[in-house]
């Protein structure tokens, strides 16, 4: 029984570390998402069966015994600093993946560019031949430059031969013109897919990618400095009015991405859900850190335990 339990407990930390690992990489922007979600959830059904088995595990055992001093173990220190990198990974870039989730094309338009990447096609910079209507300013500035749309026609080379398309909503820095480059999303075999608008290059991408990573990863190595090997050992023992709301609050967050990793939300939408998934981790450190202070008092949750050899 012990030894499946702390497999499950192993398993759920890993799985909920490759999980907000891959969440942070730049190469799944657009959805579904399953190299995310699926241990994602082995993450949240391998910490259920880690609660169930140490709620059986510590039938009949006093409450006090199990909050007794960590035991001097050199089995605990070696197996700690694993534990605690673990930890501030899912907490510190859990927070940044669902920030992420944000980023990239969404609403109808996402779903468009996603019909075409999954036909083979990609990003392509072609020429533009004229310019229909008045260009407007979107608002944007990137590099000093201000951002227009326009309706433009290009010259697309699909596979059986080239065909001048119009394509609406082209985004382009200063006025677009003939000759200027427009940022494009087709499939050279699937014409019937359309051509599309791509303006999400470095700072539309990576450049806010980037500013959450450093952020985020700035507060992950304070978190794992700040996890002693005693307090690590201490979140290992199970306790119900700990560790299940906090894995309650945790689903919470990962069930308001949803609808980012499965489909395309419109308009605030995806802004609005992941704001409070990215909270979901640290609401969750903060309600373990109140329970276990008012459980064993603060001296004892804060004061970091002697460990003998």
């Amino acid at each position: 029984m012990t030894l499946m339990k702390q497999i499950c407990g192993r398993l759920a930390l890993l799985c909920a570390v490759v999980a907000v690992v891959v969440g942070n990489l730049p190469l799944f922007l657009l959805p579904p998402k399953g190299a995310m979600l699926y241990p994602a959830v082995a993450a949240q059904l391998f910490a259920v069966a880690w609660a169930a088995l140490s709620a059986a595990d510590q039938r009949g055992i006093a409450r006090v015994d199990l909050d007794k001093p960590d035991t001097p173990r050199a089995a605990l220190r070696n197996s700690a600093w694993p534990v605690r990198i673990g930890l501030a990974i899912v907490v510190g870039l859990g927070s940044g993946a669902a920030l992420i989730q944000v980023i990239g094309p969404d609403g109808e338009y996402g779903r468009r560019v996603a019909e075409v990447r999954e036909a083979g096609g990609g990003r392509h910079t072609l020429p533009i031949d004229s310019v229909v209507g008045t260009a407007r300013r979107t608002g944007t500035s990137i590099n000093e430059q201000d951002q227009y749309a326009a309706t433009v026609t290009v010259t697309v080379p699909f596979t059986d031969g080239p065909r001048s398309v119009t394509v609406r909503g082209v985004r382009t820095l200063d006025p677009p013109a003939r000759g200027r480059a427009a940022h494009l999303v087709y499939a050279a075999d699937h014409p019937e897919l359309g051509v599309h608008d791509d303006p999400f290059g470095f700072f539309d991408t990576t450049f806010p990618m980037i500013f959450i990573w450093a952020f985020t990863g700035i507060l992950t190595l304070v978190l794992a400095a700040g996890l002693t090997t005693a307090k690590t050992g201490r979140l290992r023992v199970f306790h119900p009015r700990v560790h299940l709301p906090a894995m309650l609050i945790l689903g919470a967050g990962g069930a308001l991405l949803l609808p980012l990793v499965l489909g395309y939300p419109d308009g605030w939408t995806d802004i609005l859900l992941a704001i409070p998934a990215a909270a979901a981790p640290w609401a969750a450190a903060a309600w373990v850190i109140v329970k276990l202070v008012r459980l064993r008092g603060a001296d004892t949750v804060f004061t970091p335990a002697r460990f003998d050899a």
